[in-house]
């Protein structure tokens, strides 16, 4: 939020009529350079995000894990190399700090679309579909238990009758 407002900070000098060119030149070059700070924030922000979201999957039971279009064991490989990608991203940001900061944008952005991919691997229709089967077995279970439970009652006081 802070380099947005700086954004329109120095965008908003081009309309001050006290400003001459050379200084209205600067502040336009200043918003630019805020502008990528804030780009580049946003998009380590989803990194985060997605990062949060990718390791609750890893680490859920196995209903999230069912809901996967593709096999858990490419899903962790895929993960493995977004984690990957992700440090070469923030390694490439670091060495180009105050020289380039656009060399890791691709980079970052790269990270965000393969995130949103293994993201959208998982199944949300699977998901309902596992948590009804699981919720229809243990009602299943629940009455049979019932059932059984009712049923040894029965012999049970049938037997002690005639004792």
């Amino acid at each position: 939020m802070i380099e947005l407002e700086n954004v329109l900070s120095h965008i908003s000098q081009q309309f001050n009529p006290e400003t001459d060119t050379q200084t209205k030149d600067k502040n336009v070059d200043k918003a630019h350079n805020h502008l990528v700070r804030v780009t580049l924030d946003c998009y380590k922000l989803l990194w985060v995000n997605l990062y949060e979201q990718l390791k609750r999957i890893e680490e859920d039971d196995s209903i999230r894990k069912l809901g996967l279009n593709i096999s858990e064991s490419d899903f962790l490989m895929k993960s493995q190399e977004l984690r990957l990608l992700a440090q070469e991203a923030r390694r490439k940001e670091m060495v180009s700090v105050g020289l380039n900061p656009l060399a890791s944008i691709d980079l970052y952005k790269e990270v965000v679309r393969k995130g949103y991919e293994l993201i959208d691997s998982i199944g949300e229709n699977k998901i309902e579909e596992i948590k009804s089967l699981k919720g229809f077995i243990s009602t299943k279970e629940f009455i049979t238990g019932m059932v059984m439970g009712v049923f040894a009652g029965l012999i049970s006081g049938y037997l002690l009758s005639f004792v």
